[in-house]
Parts: structure tokens; C-alpha cells; sequence
């Protein structure tokens, strides 16, 4: 597999699109499509006037809480929705209505009844519905997925994805952010995204189906709840797909609770019957011991930026082509996903979510007046 890193060509036209959220990630999105020769930004959606008008001045272009007048524009071809989790639905199910194609942050939806609605309802519209899931074009999982494609390995048995998070409403971001944005975040992350292993989970669970080139047969799950939220702040994942290969899916939003500096954890490793290789964030270095070679390459983990760029590249090449390249994530691959990070929830919730006998640790808000 290569993502797709080729120059714009200049004679083609850019692709008109609007963006719809611009929170802390569609701020993120804004720049990165800001700078991109092959897409022209006409205009953005959110539900906070101020930030509209603040984004549509400094770049020129409209501006609106109301996302209807933007997709009512027939020269518009494309949007990109950043907004909330929850939101994803109904915003989606309005660009396809409007006959629009659609590069949607994950998780799809954070109801599979709705996840499944929005599959359908962008393909009886004829246009394309494409996941940002950031493994299909991050520098290391880009290299693991071509050696373990050119057998480097030999034939997969087991495969291990650690992803360990600060809380989404840490320490540097309320400082950056303050109180009431960073509790809406946490609702919107822990609550309404359910957890770590539904919300960021799905990156894994995505990576884990195209990695190994089989979808789950049989998931299994457990889980721990540290703050107090309705959903565990940690679980662990043991997979089963249905060509015999394990995958083990371990996401958490606990790594260095409240800790001075802020600290995260990543490791891939991939175990087959000739030989293994990992990557950690720790050190960056890929490394594999295989019976025909041994590796130690140094590589770096790049950013989020970087994968959404060539993931954004890779969306305007298929709307001129007219179909998704192979290598992205659909809407029916952003679905199995969030099912399957479901199905890991529902048999933590239904083996009992661990909580210990001193309580739930204590929280910057737990003086606010809350309610889940």
C-alpha cells in the first residue's frame, strides 16, 4: 500500500469544499485544507457565531450557523465534517441529501443504527463518503502495512495495538483552553463518545481490519472506570478475525493521570510465523527480527497533520475519479469500526466495568455542576 503523495497538477480545478466544525480538531482541519493548492475553501459551518465570523474574516470566505445555506450551493462538491461525534449523523445525512460527497472525522457515529443509515443513505445518493482514519496514512503504520504485505514477517498470527492517551481535558488543554470548553470536550469525547476504546479505539480497529485483510469474528473485552464517567476509561480488546490472526486493542485515557507533563504511549507490533517487528513512540525506531533479515530504522511518528494531508489528497483524487481509492477508509469501513468498537463496549459493560473500592480518582470538575 502507498498513500498517495503526488503534486497538484495545475491545470486541474480545486475542489470546492466547506468545512462544518471548528473546534480544537477543526481548527486542525481548517489549516491543513487552507494550505492545499488542490482544494479552495468556500466557506464554514459552526454552531459558535463568534468563531464563525472570526474564521470567515480571516480567511475570507462565508461563514454561517446554519450549514443548510452552504450545502444549498450547487457549486459546492464537497464537505469535510469536523464537528462534534454527535453530530456526525445528522450532518452527514443533510450532505447527503444535498448531494454532497463527504470526508467525515471518526468515528463514523457514535450509534451504529445511525452509522449504518448514513452508509446507506450516501450511496443511494451516488456520492462518496470517506473516514479520516489517520493509520491509513501515518508514516509508521504506511511501513508496517508494506512489510508485512511483502511477507516480511511471514504469515501473521498476532497482532498488538497500544494506543495509551492523557484525559482529553488534561492539564495543558484547560490551561489553553479554560474550564467550560475543556468539560465540553470531555462530554463530548467520554460520555457522548462513550471511551477510549469506541472514540479512538476505532483507528485500531480499522487498522487491525486492513492490516490483516479480514474482518472480527468474535471480540472479547474488559475494562476499568478511574473518573466516574458512565464508560470505562481503559479497556483492553482480544480479537479474533476470521482468517485465525489476534489482534489485541488496548486504548485508554488515564496514561499519566493529571501528571506535570503531558505524557502518551504507542506501540505496534506485529508477530508472524517467520518473524516480528514493533514500533514504539517512546523510541521511534521500527524494528524487525525475521528469519531473512534483521532491521532497526529509525522512524518518526510524525503528526496528525501530515496523515490528514494525504488523506485529504487522497479524498480529491477520488472525487475526480469518481471512486474511493483503495487505500482509504469508506463509510462501510468506518461502520465495522465503530461495530466493533461497540461490541468490545457492550462486553465491558456487560462483564462489569472494574471499579475499586476507594472510589473514583478525583477530578478538576468535580466542584462543577455536572450531569451525564
Amino acid at each position: 500500500m502507498s498513500a498517495s503523495t503526488h503534486n497538484h497538477d495545475p491545470q486541474q480545478t480545486p475542489l470546492r469544499l466547506v468545512q462544518i466544525g471548528l473546534g480544537a480538531a477543526g481548527r486542525s482541519h481548517l489549516a491543513i485544507i487552507t494550505g492545499m493548492p488542490e482544494i479552495e475553501l468556500v466557506g464554514v459551518s459552526d454552531i459558535n457565531e463568534q468563531t464563525v465570523r472570526q474564521v470567515s474574516e480571516e480567511h475570507h470566505i462565508a461563514g454561517t450557523t446554519d450549514h443548510h445555506e452552504l450545502l444549498a450551493d450547487q457549486s459546492i462538491e464537497a464537505v469535510s465534517v469536523v464537528a462534534a461525534d454527535i453530530a456526525h449523523y445528522p450532518l452527514v445525512m443533510d450532505c447527503a441529501a444535498a448531494g454532497k460527497h463527504v470526508i467525515c472525522e471518526k468515528p463514523i457515529a457514535t450509534e451504529i443504527a445511525h452509522a449504518r443509515e448514513m452508509v446507506r443513505a450516501m450511496q443511494q445518493a451516488g456520492k462518496l463518503l470517506c473516514i479520516t482514519f489517520n493509520n491509513r496514512a501515518g508514516a509508521v503504520t504506511r511501513r508496517i502495512k508494506e512489510l508485512v504485505d511483502a511477507g516480511a514477517v511471514g504469515n501473521v498470527r498476532m497482532v498488538r495495538l497500544v494506543g495509551l492517551m492523557a484525559v482529553p481535558d488534561n492539564r495543558l488543554l484547560r490551561e489553553r483552553m479554560g474550564e467550560a470548553r475543556s468539560l465540553a470536550r470531555a462530554r463530548n469525547i467520554c460520555v457522548e463518545g462513550k471511551n477510549a476504546l469506541y472514540d479512538c479505539g476505532v483507528h485500531s480497529f480499522d487498522f487491525a481490519r486492513y492490516l490483516t485483510a479480514s474482518d472480527f469474528r468474535r471480540i472479547e473485552a474488559m475494562g476499568y472506570s478511574m473518573r466516574g464517567f458512565p464508560y470505562p476509561d481503559h479497556g483492553v480488546a482480544l480479537c479474533e478475525h476470521e482468517n485465525g490472526i489476534f489482534t489485541l486493542i488496548e486504548k485508554g485515557f488515564d496514561y499519566a493521570y493529571e501528571a506535570q507533563t503531558y505524557k502518551e504511549y504507542t506501540r505496534y507490533e506485529v508477530i508472524g510465523d517467520r518473524g516480528s517487528l514493533a514500533w514504539d513512540l517512546d523510541t521511534q525506531h521500527l524494528k524487525l527480527f525475521s528469519v531473512d533479515q534483521t532491521l532497526d530504522e529509525p522512524l518518526s511518528h510524525g503528526g496528525k497533520e501530515d496523515a490528514r494531508q494525504i488523506l485529504y489528497r487522497g479524498f480529491v483524487q477520488s472525487v475526480r475519479a469518481g471512486a474511493l481509492l483503495p487505500w482509504l477508509s469508506s463509510g462501510l469501513d468506518g461502520l465495522k469500526a465503530s461495530e466493533a468498537a461497540q461490541a468490545a463496549t457492550d462486553c465491558m459493560q456487560a462483564r462489569g466495568v472494574v471499579k475499586r473500592d476507594v472510589g473514583d480518582a478525583p477530578n478538576w470538575f468535580d466542584h462543577l455542576d455536572k450531569s451525564w
